[in-house]
């Protein structure tokens, strides 16, 4: 059975978002939601964490992460976050995946990744210099326009 391509939802506007939004913006059609589901799973397998660990910490129930692994379900940008947080990966990689985010519209996501893989940074420190490292960004584009 083929699953129908569907259109991408609406970005989020919250704060330090600016460059995904802009992103999510020009993104055109979503892949199949197996191909963002088996990805999570993937990543889970890979990083030894049980279903019922991801579904804890990221706040989001056992059967709906298991719909979305399975392809059942395309999860919503703030399931994806609240999965990538617990899977200590960024949204915007998820959404790479997915197919979701066109590669060339994140050269900036490239550089968060980086950080976020860094094992000699805690998480506080992964997420206080992305903070910064976006903040330089949003004042740059803003002089440049």
């Amino acid at each position: 059975m083929r699953l129908p391509t569907l259109h991408a939802p609406t970005p989020l506007r919250s704060a330090g978002q600016a460059d995904y939004s802009r992103a999510m913006a020009k993104t055109k059609t979503v892949a199949s939601s197996s191909s963002v589901g088996d990805y999570i799973r993937r990543q889970r397998q890979l990083a030894n964490i049980s279903l019922r660990k991801v579904a804890q910490q990221s706040g989001i129930s056992a059967a709906v992460l298991k719909e979305i692994e399975a392809g059942l379900r395309n999860p919503s940008r703030t399931i994806v976050q609240s999965i990538a947080g617990a899977l200590r990966l960024s949204a915007e990689t998820l959404y790479l995946q997915a197919g979701v985010l066109d590669p060339q519209d994140t050269e900036e996501m490239g550089t968060v990744h980086e950080i976020r893989r860094d094992p000699s940074l805690t998480q506080r420190q992964r997420d206080a210099l992305i903070e910064i490292y976006e903040a330089f960004c949003a004042i740059n584009r803003s002089q440049e326009e």
